[in-house]
């Protein structure tokens, strides 16, 4: 168990196909390898809330683009959360991973537009995967997860 001092790391995915889901696992299971004295929440965007968000030292995003835009669970979290977050002025640092049938691109623009509405900063070069993960696709996740992890344990952001 962590101590009152740790780190907390938020992940949050929303996954219908199962993609997301599987990759946010990965990221999940490399972070706590790689820090084990991290304390880590893994979480459906559905379940998440601004709690979890008040909880965290920053956190991992796995969303999916669908019908070429951000999809509708993940937008479901951040209109739930946007304005409490807001109002508490939480900064945090994140990472984002897109996992896509089509380019990611809208649904990254989209992303970081609202991103600049938390006020969050991107820590890292935004990953997107398109179509069925490959093994390529989970080291990156992996390496998100494992690499975000320590820049918390850190305090790098």
């Amino acid at each position: 168990m962590a101590d009152a001092k740790s780190k907390h790391l938020l992940i949050v995915y929303h996954s219908q196909s199962g993609r997301n889901e599987r990759l946010a696992y990965a990221a999940h299971g490399a972070a706590v390898t790689a820090e084990p004295g991290l304390e880590i929440r893994l979480l459906r965007a559905a379940e998440a809330g601004t709690r979890d968000i008040m909880w965290c030292d920053g956190l991992l995003l796995f969303m999916p683009e669908n019908f070429g835009a951000l999809a509708g669970g993940m937008k479901d979290f951040f209109d739930r959360t946007f304005y409490p977050v807001l109002a508490r002025e939480l900064i945090k640092p994140y990472g984002v991973f897109i996992c896509t049938g089509n380019d990611g691109s809208n649904a990254l623009r989209q992303w970081q537009r609202i991103a600049k509405g938390y006020a969050w900063r991107s820590v890292t070069e935004a990953i997107i995967c398109y179509g069925e993960p490959n093994a390529e696709a989970f080291q990156q996740a992996e390496e998100l997860g494992a690499g975000f992890a320590a820049g918390l344990e850190l305090g790098m952001f």
